[in-house]
């Protein structure tokens, strides 16, 4: 019996009890959205979209579905109508643009309804305005791109931008891309003395920004303000950053200078198709 005894306790030492057995550390949800940046950051695109899905497959954390709209919206391979995508893990020398022409439709694997997920996430959380922010991004890249909602019309895509970024702005969720969008809504819906101070906030957050300029002219020629207008006009071409911008903002300047009687001193831009 005592050898029993001893046998018995052997084994109990051998083979710990559950509650002595090291539990390992969930993963939390900050630590997902950590690793996701980094791997945004190293252009690993598809591993960072399995890492959040895997992580929140039914779009549940408001956090999680923000990363993934951004990724999405951003860093997608093809898309079907904003509600499917594909994603492709980059290797050093790649483009994602140089890329999107050699895939099918048949790389969009994984699906994502960018606005039926964010607009649940806003009903169950009515006071995370990041939400509000994402819902106006996605609808100006629709109203961009014309690549879904069919049923909207541009007013309609207008007038959801605008309301999504004001509730956005007002609990301090802003910035020049945000404001230049807002203004771009309101010059849409021809609010134009409305979109000259978003237009201004823009350039104040980023003066570098180029667009902002080039639609804070447009703003101002709408109001009759030729010499303001053709001050920015004049700043979007030195700072633009594509040759199709550049001369855009360079035409307008020229024209504005002739309704001005002022005679250009900028050189001449080469005539070239539009885009």
């Amino acid at each position: 019996m005592r050898y029993c005894y001893l046998l018995f306790l052997l084994l109990l030492a051998a083979f710990p009890s559950q509650a002595q057995v090291p539990k390992t550390t969930a993963t939390t949800e900050k630590e997902i959205l950590s690793k996701a940046t980094q791997l945004l950051q190293d252009r690993q695109y598809e591993s960072a979209w399995k890492l959040l899905n895997g992580f929140d497959p039914k779009h549940r954390r408001p956090a999680v579905a923000l990363k993934q709209t951004e990724l999405a919206l951003n860093y997608h391979l093809r898309s079907r109508e904003l509600e499917g995508f594909g994603f492709v893990d980059l290797k050093p020398l790649e483009q994602l643009d140089s890329l999107r022409a050699k895939y099918t439709r048949a790389a969009i694997r994984y699906p994502f309804a960018v606005e039926l997920v964010l607009k649940n996430l806003l009903k169950q959380h009515p006071a995370n305005y990041k939400l509000n922010r994402a819902l106006a991004d996605y609808y100006y890249q629709v109203e961009q791109c014309q690549c879904a909602e069919a049923d909207k019309s541009p007013a309609t895509l207008y007038a959801l931008m605008a309301r999504h970024y004001t509730i956005a702005h007002q609990h301090g969720l802003g910035d020049y891309s945000s404001y230049y969008k807002l203004g771009y809504a309101r010059l849409s819906q021809a609010r134009i003395a409305e979109s000259v101070p978003l237009f201004q906030r823009s350039i104040k957050l980023r003066p570098d920004y180029a667009l902002a300029h080039f639609q804070l002219a447009y703003s101002y020629t709408e109001l009759k303000k030729l010499t303001k207008a053709l001050e920015e006009a004049r700043t979007a071409a030195r700072l633009a950053d594509t040759p199709e911008l550049k001369y855009d903002a360079n035409f307008v300047a020229s024209e504005l200078e002739r309704r001005l009687g002022i005679s250009s001193s900028a050189p001449k831009a080469e005539a070239q198709p539009k885009p």
